[in-house]
């Protein structure tokens, strides 16, 4: 090997070495900024108020309110021929270990908790994969204004999914 063919391959081996140094510190400036996000709540402010969606042969409703930066409350239930069933209690807080979503329902002995996994201006991820359903809870706010909330779960390699489209009502 020539002196010029190794000097080109130690200037491109550089150019590789700056380039890994590189795409390591955007990926950690993606998570400082992702813990950043998940401290304070208020990018998902968006998500306050009342949703209602037909679901099946009733109609599910949502709502949520903000108790401070850091925790949200709401309860979600379906009404079907006028009676309110399945009610669950939700919490999505923060603290210095994440953002998680905390749905207390009746069929489970303990309110079960999902942790952030994903994060953008509209779209948020909370996941849980030990939980039998739902593993994975994802709300999308569309460009009209109204709301995708999916359920969804992997069983013996299968995906059970659950999709409410949902406006908001107050």
């Amino acid at each position: 090997m020539n002196l010029m063919n190794l000097m080109m391959n130690l200037k491109n081996l550089k150019n590789l070495m700056n380039l890994t140094e590189l795409n390591e510190l955007n990926e950690l400036n993606e998570l400082n900024e992702l813990n950043m996000i998940i401290t304070d709540l208020r990018i998902l402010k968006w998500l306050i108020g009342q949703w209602e969606g037909i679901h099946g042969n009733g109609i599910y409703h949502e709502e949520w309110q903000e108790i401070n930066e850091k925790e949200f409350k709401g309860k979600a239930y379906m009404i079907l021929k006028g009676e309110i069933r399945n009610v669950e209690k939700l919490t999505i807080h923060s603290d210095e270990s994440g953002a998680y979503y905390i749905a207390d329902v009746s069929h489970n002995p303990n309110p079960v908790s999902f942790k952030l996994t994903s994060l953008t201006e509209n779209t948020f991820v909370f996941e849980n994969p030990e939980h039998d359903f739902p593993q994975k809870i994802t709300y999308n706010k569309k460009d009209d204004g109204n709301l995708t909330a999916v359920v969804e779960a992997v069983k013996n390699g299968k995906v059970r999914q659950i999709e409410y489209n949902l406006k908001k009502v107050g």
